[in-house]
């Protein structure tokens, strides 16, 4: 009778006193942009020349293919402008809008970026990768100039529904604005998703299968693991299949 007595009473206070509500977690199947922060290194010729945070733009978490840019778009900080102010080959570089008889990379070629998102939520983080001097895309006699930096290795490996192998691979363009009167500035730093099968570059991915991505290797909870890595194969399998239509 006393044990009976003791359930019943136990009872009783759990229902007078129910159960807090749990804090909401974190959307961990649909990781935007801006749910990560970039680490960004930047050396010339192995030196140290800045490191630190910078945050995406929150626009380009929308994915709007028809514009033709589906990027990551990372905003300096004024951190990071501070130090292009103060160094002294950037300052050189940028006083010379390049023309098709005088430009000089030689600075740029000589960068090397190295890029690590980690996840607000949980400190997760990923190697995006370390990126080395590729061209400059900009036109001659243009202020505005962008420069290309491929990843040096392969960031993620992925099989097709049909079992074929191909690999997502980033690229980064580093978007400088040169003028002559000592105003030049590092305008922005734009991180592309590139899909690749074993010889070519297929395709840039779009921003949501950009962001998809990210969740996937971030990782999600048991329930939700298979349903993001199916989401990431169906994303491969249109993009394969667009390419070769």
């Amino acid at each position: 009778r006393s044990q009976a007595l003791r359930r019943r009473l136990a009872a009783d206070l759990s229902r007078s006193a129910p159960n807090p509500p749990r804090p909401e977690e974190p959307d961990q199947r649909n990781n935007k942009f801006t749910d990560f922060t970039y680490f960004i290194r930047i050396e010339e010729d192995d030196e140290l020349i800045w490191e630190g945070d910078l945050s995406a733009m929150p626009s380009c978490c929308v994915s709007n293919p028809s514009l033709g840019d589906e990027s990551l778009v990372l905003l300096p900080s004024r951190l990071l402008d501070a130090r292009m102010r103060s160094w002294e080959g950037m300052v050189n570089h940028l006083a010379h809008v390049p023309t098709r008889d005088e430009y000089d990379d030689s600075l740029m070629e000589s960068l090397k970026i190295s890029v690590v998102a980690v996840r607000e939520a949980d400190s997760v983080m990923i190697a995006l990768g370390c990126f080395s001097f590729a061209q400059p895309i900009g036109d001659f006699g243009v202020n505005w100039q962008p420069y290309l930096y491929e990843a040096r290795s392969r960031l993620y490996n992925q099989w097709s529904s049909n079992m074929k192998p191909y690999h997502f691979k980033p690229s980064l363009s580093f978007e400088l604005f040169h003028d002559s009167n000592g105003n030049g500035d590092l305008f922005r730093i734009k991180l592309y998703m590139g899909l690749h099968d074993q010889a070519d570059h297929l395709v840039d991915v779009s921003r949501s299968e950009f962001q998809l991505l990210l969740t996937h290797l971030a990782g999600v909870d048991h329930r939700n693991r298979e349903a993001v890595r199916c989401a990431l194969v169906a994303a491969l399998d249109k993009n394969v299949d667009e390419d070769y239509m």
